[in-house]
């Protein structure tokens, strides 16, 4: 099942790579919300072959109409991760492939193909970064650096957020913002941060990247140190590297 997943992802990556942007349009009237025409057809693709792999499992897809089922399996997919950063030539967007059970993720695939970066997870057999294996860091908060996003679609804490990412500047070595939060999380997986927030991420941007963070060793809360209780809402996202860590964001003023 992995290995026809990530078949499927790296094939679809190979169009993401070698794409020649055309259309470029807003959401909802909101120009820091885009959609291509490659977010469709990745999507379309991905489906496609995702159900030839299971035609049993339901699809959850960040385009287009949404039906699914919460119990038994289903694929959650982000057919780009990081769309603005797609169309500004950033070259630091992703496919992010959750497969569910009874709203649980047990397989998690992410792929870089600006880097050739392939994370994986199975639930309960460890995460990799193109096949070894990878750990979250050792490391305590003052000696990471700490990941964020800012929820550019909904703007009403965004004051609350810098402050927030100010405060966790003093407490660790730098702060980052790269506008992929499913590859923020596989930077916590294999040790290059230690500590990531964003306030609101749909469950296509965090399905695959939360698992890939658990199975490396790290931990994943919500909003105000809870526990994660729905893969098919819109959450806070908190992973820290290890209890340290956790430990030492406690310490910091809550948003």
């Amino acid at each position: 099942m992995l290995e026809k997943i990530i078949e499927a992802v790296k094939e679809c990556g190979a169009i993401l790579k070698n794409a020649e942007i055309h259309d470029v349009a807003l959401k909802n009237n909101d120009r820091r919300n885009l959609v291509t025409e490659y977010d469709v057809k990745i999507q379309s693709v991905l489906k496609e072959k995702l159900k030839s792999i299971f035609p049993s499992a339901s699809f959850l897809g960040e385009e287009g109409v949404q039906e699914y089922e919460k119990n038994g399996w289903c694929f959650v997919c982000d057919p780009i991760d990081g769309t603005t950063n797609f169309v500004k030539k950033m070259n630091f967007s992703c496919i992010s492939v959750a497969l569910l059970k009874d709203g649980k993720p047990v397989i998690g695939v992410i792929y870089n193909p600006y880097a050739n970066e392939l994370f994986c997870a199975e639930k309960g057999k460890g995460a990799t970064l193109n096949g070894q294996r990878i750990y979250t860091t050792s490391e305590n908060l003052k000696n990471s650096l700490v990941a964020f996003g800012t929820g550019v679609y909904d703007l009403l804490e965004i004051d609350s957020v810098f402050d927030y990412a100010r405060k966790c500047f003093k407490a660790a070595v730098d702060v980052r913002r790269s506008g992929s939060a499913a590859l923020d999380l596989c930077s916590i997986a294999c040790a290059r941060t230690g500590y990531f927030f964003e306030m609101r991420l749909s469950p296509w941007d965090f399905a695959a990247g939360v698992l890939i963070v658990q199975e490396a060793g790290g931990i994943i809360k919500s909003k105000n140190f809870q526990d994660i209780d729905d893969y098919f809402q819109a959450q806070s996202v908190f992973a820290f590297g290890n209890e340290k860590i956790f430990e030492d964001a406690k310490k910091i003023k809550k948003i």
